[in-house]
């Protein structure tokens, strides 16, 4: 599928689509567990006990050529958060241009779920009589994550963003953002070398 997108990348595009949960974890705690316990957190926490800590997930897309990932936050993961998502990415390829977009993903039940389905058949129907993007779904193949190259962006992102104490989830958002930004600035400055 990538050989068929690049093949025609003025008309064809292709997007690896998937998600990543994020949380505002507690402060990790400095002192030591006695022997044979779990060890202690500190208790300064703004949830109360069987609460969940704050969190959200941020949507992401890596173009399928450029390489380049851009996001989006929402509250949860499901069925209709992806396809409000899903209907950004179409308006994006829209105004590049793009006649036919194939959306590479693995298969979470919010992407194999039924209504995520019935929307982007709806949607290709409406193409095939007014025009516009038309949407292929290419499903990775279950358990395994090292098809899907957001994964190792997530797991990188995580790391460098680490164990920095963050009390609000807009600190912890810009500084997964900012981590986004960087990466995409060094795929963009690695693109030009290699074209100069």
């Amino acid at each position: 599928m990538l050989a068929w997108v690049n093949a025609a990348p003025d008309r064809r595009a292709g997007i690896f689509v998937d998600e990543s949960w994020f949380v505002l974890w507690p402060y990790p705690a400095e002192q030591w567990a006695q022997r044979g316990r779990p060890a202690r957190v500190a208790k300064a926490k703004d949830w109360k006990k069987g609460e969940r800590p704050p969190s959200c997930a941020l949507y992401a897309g890596m173009d399928a050529i450029e390489r380049e990932v851009s996001g989006e936050w929402h509250d949860t993961w499901n069925q209709v958060e992806t396809w409000n998502y899903l209907q950004g990415v179409l308006e994006v390829y829209r105004r590049r241009g793009v006649r036919y977009l194939v959306i590479f993903w693995d298969n979470g039940p919010w992407h194999i779920a039924a209504s995520v389905r019935a929307h982007i058949a709806e949607h290709n129907r409406q193409v095939k009589r007014e025009g516009g993007i038309h949407v292929l779904l290419f499903y990775l193949p279950i358990k395994s994550p090292w098809l899907m190259p957001l994964e190792p962006v997530f797991g990188q992102t995580k790391r460098a963003i680490g164990p920095e104490q963050r009390r609000e989830m807009s600190e912890l958002k810009s500084a997964v953002e900012r981590r986004i930004d960087r990466r995409n600035t060094l795929v963009r400055e690695r693109r030009q070398r290699s074209t100069t």
